[in-house]
């Protein structure tokens, strides 16, 4: 069985000196993932920190990874950066977590009195860390657009990740959670959702939903999580379509501020018109967020979507759109169309981080009802997995330092 209560930041966590617990994925044309306990634990090289890990989430991607023989899209990402002649490497999984700082490696220290001494990272302070790994001297990453370099490289995708005891980050990327072990402010259940959380917050912020009509395609964490913020935000009406566990996602996002939840379950006539009737003045919704990846859910963002409307896409399909009217769909009706990949470096964080702290908006609830109450073992890996594929749970965390 799981456990509800998660270790706290003094745990200690037995292991084989040198080595740790950690789900690597080890074939890219078979499914599931290796639990292994004697994978050398990592050690932080010039400008990193070691990191002990005390909670971590899975993502929909780490479910496409888990299923890579079904997915053509998640190999290639994940052989990306490999030349062309080198196969696969096997590598820890996950992207999302919160954890201790184990280790300062050399390089780091040399900021100190550069910056206040409460922002520093030191050993024993709690932490999380962005899992892009941009190469910070392109075009991309000396105008503001770190998050989208040429050359980004994902830990848990492409480098090793956090479904492990231990992960090693840039220092640069971490961001600081509590001071000396402190929890209380962010919990660890928390903390371990804000890479996820941080790309719902990207996707609003893009949107600047204030004063407009917002349709959110796909109730899943990410949807649910843009429905409380397109509400803080200013959205005057949402609509949201989901064709799956209809009860509860139903119910989640009407007390998460939707306004109009619909069965696209048989279809999207439904949808279409609900929006044609509710929006008739402008002819459509002002801002669509695409949410799910699903191939049905991209046609329909542009055909409720108003003239001179926006369409924020998230979701990534599995597959490439059959085909797409984009003069009908675009260029006609004068949509502008934005994707978005993670999070801004680190602008999103920032602004994601005042808003979790902000007792009025009480966002750390809401996310609680989004993540499933069980926490799982990393040996308990199948069982947690098969629990997302059946659409039991929404999200779950792993404790890698669960013991009992």
């Amino acid at each position: 069985m799981g456990t509800d209560v998660l270790p706290g930041a003094n745990a200690s966590t037995e292991h084989q000196s040198g080595t740790m617990k950690c789900l690597v994925k080890e074939d890219l044309k078979t499914d599931g993932l290796a639990f292994q306990t004697n994978y050398k634990e990592p050690e932080p090289g010039f400008g990193e920190v070691k990191i002990r890990v005390l909670a971590t989430s899975v993502c929909g991607t780490d479910k496409s990874i888990y299923n890579s023989s079904k997915s053509e899209g998640i190999r290639r990402e994940m052989q990306r950066y490999l030349p062309s002649q080198e196969s696969y490497k096997p590598i820890v999984v996950g992207h999302e977590f919160c954890g201790i700082v184990e280790e300062i490696g050399p390089g780091n220290y040399d900021i100190a009195g550069m910056v206040p001494e409460h922002l520093l990272i030191e050993k024993g302070d709690y932490v999380t860390a962005e899992m892009h790994l941009s190469c910070g001297h392109c075009y991309l990453c000396r105008t503001g657009s770190e998050h989208i370099c040429t050359a980004v490289k994902v830990k848990g995708v492409h480098l090793d990740g956090c479904f492990a005891q231990y992960v090693v980050v840039p220092y640069k990327n971490v961001m600081l959670l509590g001071k000396n072990g402190d929890t209380s402010d962010i919990p660890p259940r928390i903390g371990a959702l804000l890479d996820a959380f941080g790309n719902a917050v990207h996707t609003v912020q893009e949107a600047d939903v204030a004063g407009k009509s917002v349709a959110i395609l796909g109730a899943g964490p990410l949807g649910l999580m843009s429905t409380f913020l397109c509400r803080a935000f200013g959205a005057t009406r949402i609509y949201m379509s989901e064709a799956a566990d209809l009860d509860r996602r139903s119910k989640l996002s009407t007390e998460f501020g939707v306004d109009h939840f619909v069965d696209v379950s048989k279809g999207s006539s439904e949808l279409h018109k609900m929006v044609s009737k509710l929006e008739h003045n402008a002819n459509g919704v002002d801002v669509v967020l695409e949410m799910s990846g699903s191939l049905p859910a991209y046609e329909d963002a542009f055909k409720i979507v108003r003239n001179g409307g926006q369409v924020i896409l998230l979701g990534i399909a599995r597959e490439p759109l059959p085909k797409f009217d984009i003069a009908n769909g675009v260029i006609w009706k004068g949509v502008t169309v934005k994707g978005i990949f993670g999070r801004k470096m680190f602008g999103t964080w920032e602004t994601m981080l005042s808003l979790i702290r902000s007792d009025r908006l009480d966002l750390k609830s809401k996310l609680e009802r989004v993540v499933a109450q069980r926490t799982y073992k990393l040996e308990e890996y199948k069982e947690a997995f098969d629990v997302l594929g059946s659409g039991e749970e929404l999200k779950l965390i792993f404790s890698p330092e669960s013991t009992h």
